[in-house]
């Protein structure tokens, strides 16, 4: 009986190092390119020539990838990670689908 448990701790222990690794590199890498997309956007609107935009945006993108991939591993528990990579990525992509030019460019 004490074994069924121990391993039962482990095996939570274990995924949830897996929905943090998870989340450290496919929901960081998400939400991060999110990020670029309406940044670059933002930037080529408010005047800036567009190549510029997309590489300013590109190196900040770097710095928020590690911040959330920290982000991540400092949270409480898997599940709050994850609500936070949501509730970053959802008006973030709203953002990006607002700023799209449209069919004429």
């Amino acid at each position: 009986m004490a074994s069924a448990i121990a391993m039962n701790k482990q095996a939570r222990i274990r995924s949830s190092v897996l929905a943090r690794s998870l989340a450290g590199t496919l929901g960081a890498y998400g939400v991060s390119s999110l990020f670029t997309a309406a940044l670059s956007l933002v930037l080529a609107r408010i005047g800036m020539d567009r190549v510029e935009a997309v590489t300013a945006a590109t190196l900040l993108s770097f710095a928020v990838f590690a911040l959330i991939a920290m982000a991540v591993f400092h949270a409480r528990s898997a599940a709050r990670a994850w609500m936070w990579l949501i509730a970053i990525a959802v008006p973030t992509g709203l953002a990006v689908l607002a700023l799209l030019p449209g069919p004429k460019g």
